[in-house]
């Protein structure tokens, strides 16, 4: 088998046991990867990790459907790999559930893995099985091992090892000391170890195979069995949507989604009514701080480009691009993208999707009086932007948006052309304001919609000049954050029309606002 890319997420799914607390560790220390540059080819080594799914293994088919995920990836196994997997099987291309640790590649230009936006290549099995494969609802699972002839079984808690064999009182081992290395684990016991080792496994009452050997010796006895990492993918804290816009007059809006499943989207989208780009690809992490994001198809066409993000804070900023072989600086010192979706320990928490919230009617007219949490949100959208904010001048005014007792920010800056000018709507979270949409080509008033989309209120902008047909359209929330430009948003009809009028007082920033 060929050496693992890099070892460190490796590492950290075998640490990751039932609790937190660990015992102590000698040995190898994980390593701290240099920067990554698209200059230096060398120098981009993808950490491995864990992905779970379907599995089908056949002599002309291999890929992985992630779980919760309808993508499927091409699988780069070794022959043995290969060999031991289709034992498993009972008819050629049977259903498997997988667990498989690696990193992604570009698919091949021909061949079988050519119709695929990604290879996966498997530097280990960690589990793959035939019975049942519709796992993936069961709950994630720490490092365990296990055996036969006798039975017993032992996992990891706190900084000991559950001990169990059939018909025998449960015992909790002392772990004194660990040590980690990528291809072996041992740990030291009062009076014996456990000794993991890389190698693929079988277990001799199940239809299985795993991706570790085990040995423990206890008590003047000596037990063989298989063993298993953590299912757990630690790479995820990654996935998310990253949004940036263009703050120059022609408008733009770039969102980069990071999923689950590593495979990856950009959509560039345009005010002057331009139909979006799409690019697809796939994602996964270099380091804590950086992360590679390749698109494999721009427009359903194969064109390979890529990014390496390094993490500022709460931001991402990649400074270069490579198209096919030639890398490019990106202009005005970077593209920034920062995130713009909210989630509670890790997972974001969806609203449903479309809602009948009907509301009264009122006015709320727009502010021109200086505010220091508001103006520091505006200018942190600068910031971010990497724009200067000097002479812009804008009003403002607070609603709750998404009914959660918080109020949203609405800023409404002097950027004005014949079709309106610029809305920033900025998120509450954490008693804060954050960043959450820009919409252009926006006159005041602005009406709030009787009915939401995920948890946020419909939009109503009037839409005339610029050549536009005058009319009123909706803009629904996308889960993400609100659409760029009402113009290319549906019609809105009476129904959807509530009574709140807001900027009511229809001043334009131009005229009088807050200067920055």
């Amino acid at each position: 088998m060929k050496a693992l890319k890099n070892p460190v997420a490796l590492a950290t799914l075998l640490v990751l046991q039932a609790c937190s607390s660990q015992p102590p560790q000698s040995g190898a220390e994980t390593p701290t990867s240099p920067p990554a540059s698209l200059d230096k080819p060398e120098t981009i080594q993808p950490q491995t990790f864990m992905l779970r799914g379907k599995v089908i293994i056949g002599h002309e088919s291999q890929y992985i459907m992630p779980c919760g995920s309808d993508k499927q990836y091409w699988l780069q196994l070794s022959p043995q790999q290969i060999q031991r997997a289709i034992k498993l099987g009972n008819e050629p291309y049977q259903t498997m559930y997988g667990e498989v640790i690696g990193h992604l590649n570009p698919p091949g230009i021909d061949g079988f893995s050519a119709d695929f936006d990604a290879n996966f290549v498997v530097e280990q099995v960690n589990f793959l099985t035939t019975e049942n494969p519709n796992r993936c609802s069961q709950p994630q699972k720490p490092t365990r091992v296990f055996g036969n002839e006798p039975s017993w079984s032992a996992s990891f808690e706190a900084n000991t090892l559950k001990f169990q064999q059939m018909g025998k009182t449960t015992e909790m081992l002392s772990i004194q000391s660990s040590q980690l290395q990528p291809r072996q684990r041992t740990y030291r016991l009062d009076d014996g170890e456990l000794r993991m080792t890389e190698n693929l496994c079988s277990d001799t009452m199940s239809d299985a195979l795993y991706g570790w050997k085990a040995t423990l010796k206890h008590d003047e006895n000596t037990y063989q069995g298989c063993g298993m990492a953590a299912n757990v993918d630690a790479t995820l804290g990654w996935a998310n949507t990253y949004v940036a816009t263009s703050t120059q007059s022609q408008g733009f809006e770039v969102q980069m989604t990071l999923n689950p499943d590593h495979s990856a989207t950009t959509k560039y989208s345009y005010s002057n009514g331009q139909d979006p780009l799409v690019e697809r690809g796939f994602w996964q992490q270099l380091s804590p701080s950086q992360v590679q994001v390749v698109m494999t198809h721009h427009q359903q066409q194969r064109l390979m480009s890529e990014r390496l993000f390094t993490r500022e804070g709460n931001q991402l900023k990649a400074t270069k691009e490579k198209v096919g072989s030639m890398v490019y600086p990106i202009a005005d010192g970077g593209l920034v993208l920062y995130p713009a979706t909210v989630r509670d320990a890790g997972v974001q928490q969806p609203a449903a999707k479309r809602a009948d919230q009907p509301i009264g009617s009122a006015d709320v007219p727009s502010s021109a009086d200086f505010d220091s949490k508001v103006d520091a949100a505006v200018r942190n959208y600068f910031f971010i932007h990497q724009t200067d904010p000097s002479n812009n001048q804008y009003r403002w005014l607070t609603y709750d948006l998404n009914g959660d007792g918080n109020e949203e920010l609405l800023v409404q800056l002097d950027w004005c052309g014949s079709g309106g000018c610029t809305l920033l709507v900025f998120e509450s979270h954490e008693k804060e304001w954050r960043f959450n949409s820009r919409i252009t080509l926006v006159r005041s008033p602005m009406m709030l919609g009787q009915q939401t989309s995920h948890g946020w209120r419909d939009l109503i902008f009037d839409v005339s000049g610029g050549g536009a047909t005058p009319a009123k359209h909706v803009m629904q929330y996308t889960g993400v954050s609100y659409p760029l430009n009402p113009s290319m948003a549906p019609t809105a009809t009476p129904e959807q029309i509530s009574g709140v009028r807001l900027f009511s007082d229809g001043i334009s920033p131009v005229r009088e606002g807050v200067r920055l």
